[in-house]
């Protein structure tokens, strides 16, 4: 597989460097940790937020801190596509008989960002644990969908941010409102924001569809039908598609460098 190429030459490059890859990844541990203190104080400053205790949004924060690390390190080529664009390195992904797909994700990839996947997976761990759920084989079928889910949005955000770069050359900030602003505000049961809001990050971009949807039928909370909260995250994982075809079809608009 091409991908599994790109991945082992961008292992063995971040080891001619180990030290600088290790302390990479130190600091972006030490600050994913920073950011799960905030939620740590915020809770012991209240007990409760939106009816939600600590350790619910503990599992918030894990699912968030997993999906997002992974598409960071995974699938980073579409948040850098404006750079190839600039270079001009798209001229060369055209003309190569393999998908631009494939060479967009092997054109990056950060595996400084392990840290934070761990930290992720370790206060899922630590929330699933201190939680009283009773378990079922489709609740854990929709905890498992919530994480795919979070990184179809990611993933879906960085493909659009893609795309725009593609008429605009430069990779836009505007952009990264709904890529880490979402991350902070998934952070949070999102019925705690205002009702605008809560629609824009439920309808639009389907925050909520991995975060607050599924954990609600998971923890047997909720006003709506159970099976809508089930199958939220599977709605919600729909959105990478016209993400996909936005940007395809922003790349028939592409302009060559022609140098």
């Amino acid at each position: 597989m091409l991908y599994r190429k790109y991945l082992k030459m961008h292992i063995k490059s971040s080891f001619e460097y180990r030290l600088n890859t290790l302390f990479i990844a130190f600091s972006q541990t030490l600050i994913t940790i920073g950011e799960l203190l905030v939620v740590y104080l915020m809770f012991q400053r209240f007990d409760s937020v939106g009816n939600w205790g600590f350790y619910e949004a503990l599992l918030m924060f894990g699912i968030v801190m997993t999906a997002f690390p992974i598409v960071e390190c995974f699938f980073r080529g579409y948040d850098e596509f404006a750079s190839l664009v600039k270079s001009g390195e798209v001229d060369r992904f055209l003309v190569r008989p393999v998908s631009i797909h494939y060479q967009i994700l092997g054109s990056k990839i950060e595996l400084s960002k392990i840290g934070r996947i761990l930290v992720g997976i370790i206060s899922s761990v630590i929330a699933i644990a201190n939680l009283h759920i009773s378990w079922s084989i489709s609740k854990v079928i929709v905890l498992i969908a919530s994480y795919i889910c979070g990184i179809c949005f990611v993933l879906g955000v960085f493909v659009i941010g893609a795309g725009i770069s593609i008429y605009t050359i430069e990779n836009l900030e505007f952009v990264n409102i709904f890529t880490y602003g979402s991350k902070q505000l998934a952070n949070y049961p999102i019925n705690i924001y205002n009702k605008w809001l809560t629609r824009l990050f439920t309808f639009v971009l389907p925050v909520a569809c991995f975060n607050y949807l599924p954990l609600s039928y998971i923890m047997e909370i909720g006003s709506m039908p159970s099976w809508l909260y089930a199958i939220s995250p599977l709605l919600g994982m729909l959105f990478v598609i016209p993400c996909f075809l936005f940007f395809n079809l922003s790349l028939k608009k592409y302009q060559s460098t022609g140098t």
